[in-house]
């Protein structure tokens, strides 16, 4: 059996798909030994199938690019990754990884689509933990006395039984421990509860009374009983929508068939109607090649003809009698005037010949109208039993957090709660923050490509610190490791900054082109240059390039200057200011979508929420809009063109539903809350 320091050294290559950058999911395995997620094999196939036009069973291996030929070449294009054998080594080994050492990431940072390498888990919040989480999350909870583990020990395996003195701590006062039960309220409350909000009520009683009074036994037999109930509805619930993921699977199977028999009866019938044109257009040519033929052979005749006699001609002129001359003097002139005649009728009936193609209007109407074979309808019934959740009168009320949970992001208000001046001394311009990062705990990193500083504000706002930097410094964004990585275009640098305690400089990278853009992606920076050949660069963490990219729209779609790039899970947003777009792309760079709005000039910043729908800025509109995952404007979410203010860039923080927006050539930013 494989070790866990086997597992560990074969992780990054042999447990890795080269495509995605992920653990394999269902490794196929080609004949070059290369093994590829089945999902990503398929896509690199259809790429290089059927985008580029490749008319034979036949494809490159994406990493040596040795050929793999099929042994099938009749089975669909859409089917060639399911013929090459599952690799049966790496299972194994993916077990084996899960359950040793395989690296864990941040669930905070997760949350907010940030892959931070976790160094710690809360066995009372049963969360892993980056270094920074821990450190706010330490600072949050000294009171409640957490049970926190450090991942390189040797108890992380699996969570440990839990700290059942935190049990007693107050919700709100975390100095506080539970000491009295509000029978008028049916809260639990400690002194300080009961002083500031329960002083008036009339039945407070200690939690040792509550205990003599309490029947313990039937009220936990009662909750756990009903526990229980939902949990086997839940299992219900489960196995309905495993059922419903078959069938609709079955559905999307009936679908993909209706689809190739509708296009097999187009064809069939395109088919008859491209014979039926060519024949008529054969049978025309046919005819009318003839009639050139023919036109041509008397011409030539004609033209012998004027040659014999011009031979004659110079016979009789050379050697002949002077009665001979006269002779064929006169015949030439006869000849000449019949030959005139002739020419002239042939004149006469000779006829240019041009083909042309008239489509037919019916068709060309129905090219127009015609805005696809039909459309794939979804529909959503109810039909799961809740009724098991209705509260039971033994047992005790449950706590209800009030809030807007459960209403959807895109039915809430952006209501500004704040604004604060980023102007600190030393500055000489006004500023221009061209992009924000908040870490935990709300603190905010800001870039000032007018006074070339990154600054730090408190979660109080309050001013911290500064770096400079040299040149003008534009994007920036978390690293992996907790570091920060700031682009400066000018200098065709990437600067790394830790964060840790003070800012720090660490190193500089140094890239082909202007760096604009930053993000990370799967363990690589996504880099956007303004370049129009390469305006895409994939680079590892230690800056050297891995890939370029231009998009295949890029110059169909009129592409032009992106700035600003935005990672969310597996898709990709860029923004091409001067193209007026924003573009959205999977990992292998094809086109989801392409945004473009009227009230949307010069599109900058880019971010996205929990939900995953997109927020783009608009530097020479004034406003932000909120876009749906799918491409769809949502809504103007903000507008600033009475106050003249160009929004830069927008960020949310790691937390809560509220971001940060920066303008350009304004020394103020703005805090809003989405709320209801």
């Amino acid at each position: 059996m494989a070790t866990a320091s086997q597992v560990e050294e074969l992780q990054s290559e042999a447990l890795q798909c080269p495509i995605c950058l992920e653990m394999l999911r269902k490794p196929k395995v080609l004949p070059c030994g290369h093994c590829y997620c089945a999902s990503c094999l398929q896509s690199h196939i259809n790429s290089k199938v059927i985008k580029q036009g490749i008319h034979q069973a036949y494809f490159p291996c994406p990493v040596c690019r040795a050929g793999t030929y099929l042994s099938d070449p009749k089975v669909n294009v859409e089917r060639w990754a399911e013929i090459f054998p599952v690799n049966s080594k790496v299972p194994p080994l993916l077990e084996l990884a899960e359950e040793t050492h395989g690296i864990r990431f941040c669930d905070k940072c997760n949350k907010w689509n940030i892959q931070s390498t976790a160094v710690s888990v809360c066995n009372d919040c049963k969360r892993f933990m980056c270094e920074i989480c821990k450190k706010h999350h330490n600072e949050n909870h000294s009171q409640l006395r957490h049970d926190v583990i450090d991942l390189n020990s040797e108890n992380t395996s699996c969570f440990t039984i839990p700290n059942l003195s935190a049990i007693e701590i107050c919700r709100r006062h975390p100095k506080k421990s539970i000491e009295f039960y509000c029978k008028d309220h049916s809260s639990l409350c400690c002194s300080r509860c009961g002083f500031l909000e329960h002083r008036k009520c009339e039945r407070v009683i200690t939690i040792e009374d509550m205990f003599q009074t309490f029947d313990i036994g039937t009220t936990s037999r009662d909750l756990e009983a009903n526990l229980r109930n939902i949990g086997s509805h839940l299992k219900q619930m489960t196995s309905k929508v495993k059922e419903n993921a078959e069938s609709i699977k079955t559905d999307k199977s009936a679908i993909l068939q209706e689809i190739r028999n509708l296009k097999s009866e187009i064809n069939k019938q395109l088919r008859k109607l491209e014979d039926d044109l060519i024949a008529s257009l054969e049978g025309n040519h046919k005819s009318e090649d003839l009639n050139l033929q023919n036109q041509e052979a008397k011409c030539q005749s004609l033209i012998i003809a004027i040659e014999n006699d011009l031979t004659k001609y110079d016979l009789v002129m050379t050697h002949g009698s002077e009665a001979q001359k006269v002779i064929m003097l006169h015949n030439m002139a006869q000849s000449q005037n019949k030959y005139q005649k002739i020419m002239s009728e042939y004149n006469e009936d000779m006829r240019h010949i041009k083909f042309r193609f008239c489509v037919n209007k019916r068709v060309k109407d129905l090219l127009k109208e015609l805005d696809g074979f039909g459309v794939i309808k979804v529909t959503r019934t109810k039909h799961v039993d809740t009724s098991c959740l209705a509260e039971t009168p033994s047992q005790p009320k449950a706590e209800v957090v009030s809030g807007s949970i459960g209403i959807p992001l895109k039915n809430r208000k952006a209501v500004k709660i704040t604004d604060f001046n980023v102007k600190v001394q030393g500055d000489s311009a006004v500023c221009h923050i061209s992009d924000v990062i908040t870490l935990p705990g709300a603190n905010h990193i800001l870039v000032d490509r007018a006074n070339s500083k990154i600054k730090v504000f408190g979660e109080d706002y309050q001013f911290q610190e500064s770096m400079a930097v040299q040149g003008n410094p534009w994007n920036a964004c978390i690293l992996p490791d907790n570091n920060i990585a700031v682009t400066v275009p000018n200098n065709k640098t990437i600067v790394i900054i830790g964060i840790a305690d003070k800012m720090k400089k660490i190193t500089d990278l140094r890239t082909r082109l202007s760096c604009w853009g930053i993000a990370v992606f799967k363990k690589r920076l996504i880099i956007i240059t303004c370049n129009d050949e390469d305006c895409i660069l994939i680079l590892d963490m230690t800056g050297a390039e891995v890939s370029s990219v231009r998009p295949d729209n890029y110059i169909s779609d009129k592409l032009i200057c992106p700035w600003y790039v935005k990672v969310n899970k597996s898709e990709i947003y860029v923004s091409y200011s001067f193209g007026h777009k924003m573009v959205a792309y999977n990992r292998l760079w094809n086109t989801l979508f392409t945004y473009t709005d009227q009230n949307m000039a010069l599109p900058d910043g880019i971010e996205t929420d929990r939900e995953g729908n997109v927020y783009l800025c608009g530097y020479d509109s004034y406003n932000v809009q909120q876009i749906s995952a799918d491409g769809r404007l949502i809504r103007t979410l903000i507008t600033k063109k009475k106050d003249k203010l160009k929004p830069r860039t927008l960020r949310f923080y790691r937390d809560r539903d509220r971001f940060i927006v920066s303008y350009c050539n304004s020394n103020c930013v703005e805090v809003y809350d989405i709320c209801d």
